[in-house]
């Protein structure tokens, strides 16, 4: 949201259980004070400031984002499946007799940085970031099985001082059974077990007696181990009670290596050479402020206005009116509407013309707008039947929301009847890989409603309403 040039967040607080409505550069700050590391150069501070609010700009609906997918009515929430977020107590107990000096400094750096987010064919970047990459960075299919360009594998000898260039985790082997759900072999005398390079080629008589062991290399008699070791028999075996993990670098590699970036800020690299480095072919540039007279900026709209030709399986109407006419007339109308709010709109059909379901479902995969509306006029029977019926494909929350937001207002004046959102296996919902509706506007075979149809009023009612739930579903 934008006042008085200020662009404006919404955050949902867990600890509150509230909507908080903030300055976008207040919350890159607070964000940034808990992404950085205490002893990070004033240049890497920069940089991390460019990564949050990239991952800030990323969920903005204003900027074509989804929200938080778990808190509706929001941007993002403060946990860290969005972004996670300290409230000024949390950050003062984290940085305690220096956050007030810190502030400051980030609150610098985030200033000669303000707007600044990475994009890749002009859209905000998965922004990720990690500890220490530990002399390389990742390629994304190898962590999140997906092809990202921009997030390639660099090598890098920068994080070698790291605290977590090498660190050891020792683990208890009761816990690595309890958490791996699995279980180790009992532990007896005849058990058979070596650990390569530390206990092995162990040979042993019938009776299972240790004839000699190699251990670290050097071969022992089972006797020699025995006494050396006070063991009371020569039938022994082994194994670990703790087993100790030894890693390289911290985190999933994906992305900005943070004590590499800052090892490049201190040999005199600025914040732009240290993106470059890590990120591959993004774009950095200022995010412009969005416009309230076009609130759909940003927006890829694919309207498909049902059936279509001579062959044309549609509805027809008491009086003869077609389905395929008037879904036809109302989705043009409702691209010029959607237009003159900014959005960039696509037909699927601009004339009386057949075109196949899969066409348009390939139509539609092509250009993967930000929804794919299919327009249409429903039929029964009964001439009495009236209302509008919205579908989406099942676990599309998105397409479910938006429907929610263009049937309540369809309906608010009740000049239209609400006969429900509906899960639907369509083929286009199905076969569409972006949100998709699939609207019944309305009984074309009830007389009444016909009439309506063939009132140019009533259909700018429609496209009005329509157009609203639109705006209100960016809007939230």
């Amino acid at each position: 949201m934008l006042s008085n040039n200020i662009i404006y967040i919404n955050v949902f607080f867990h600890k509150d259980n509230k909507v908080v409505r903030l300055p976008l550069e207040e919350v890159v700050a607070m964000a940034v004070l808990n992404q950085i590391k205490k002893d990070f150069h004033y240049e890497m501070i920069k940089v991390q400031g460019i990564v949050a609010r990239t991952q800030l700009v990323r969920h903005m609906r204003i900027y074509a984002g989804l929200g938080c997918p778990r808190h509706h009515g929001c941007d993002i929430c403060n946990e860290e499946h969005c972004i996670q977020l300290l409230d000024k107590n949390q950050l003062k107990e984290l940085w305690g007799d220096e956050y007030s000096n810190k502030a400051e400094i980030v609150q610098k750096a985030v200033k000669e940085t303000e707007g600044l987010v990475m994009t890749f064919n002009q859209k905000p970047i998965d922004a990720r970031f990690h500890d220490t990459c530990g002399g390389s960075t990742e390629n994304s299919e190898s962590v999140i099985s997906r092809e990202i360009v921009y997030l390639r594998r660099v090598l890098c000898d920068y994080c070698t001082e790291s605290p977590n260039w090498d660190n050891r985790k020792s683990i208890p082997i009761s816990e690595i059974e309890e958490k791996l759900n699995i279980r180790f072999p009992s532990l007896k005398p005849s058990l058979k077990t070596s650990i390569e390079n530390f206990f092995d080629d162990i040979k042993r008589d019938e009776y299972g007696r240790v004839i000699s062991i190699k251990v670290a290399g050097k071969e022992f008699k089972g006797t020699d181990m025995s006494e050396l070791l006070g063991l009371d028999s020569t039938r022994f075996s082994f194994s670990p009670a703790v087993i100790t993990f030894v890693t390289r670098g911290k985190g999933d590699g994906l992305g900005l290596c943070q004590y590499g970036g800052n090892q490049m800020a201190i040999e005199g690299k600025d914040y732009l050479e240290i993106l470059n480095y890590y990120f591959t072919g993004i774009e950095i540039k200022k995010i412009e402020a969005p416009c309230i007279e076009k609130p759909l900026n940003g927006r890829i709209i694919m309207l498909d206005p049902g059936h279509g030709g001579e062959n044309s399986h549609d509805y027809i109407g008491p009086s003869g009116t077609r389905e395929k006419d008037i879904v036809l007339n109302i989705s043009q109308k409702l691209k010029v509407s959607l237009e003159a709010l900014g959005a960039e709109v696509v037909l699927t059909r601009n004339k009386d013309q057949y075109v196949s379901l899969s066409n348009r479902a390939q139509m539609a995969n092509k250009l993967r707008p930000d929804f794919f509306i299919s327009v249409h006029l429903n039929g029964y029977a009964n001439p009495s039947i009236h209302g509008c019926e919205i579908y989406y494909y099942r676990s599309d929350k998105e397409s479910e929301t938006l429907a929610k937001s263009i049937m309540a207002h369809l309906t608010k004046n009740r000049e239209i009847l609400d006969r429900g959102i509906r899960i639907a296996d369509f083929y286009l919902l199905r076969e569409v890989n972006v949100g998709s509706l699939h609207l019944e506007l309305e009984y074309i075979t009830n007389p009444d409603v016909e009439n309506k149809l063939n009132d140019e009023s009533y259909i700018d009612m429609i496209i009005g309403r329509i157009t609203d739930g639109f705006v209100d579903y960016y809007k939230y």
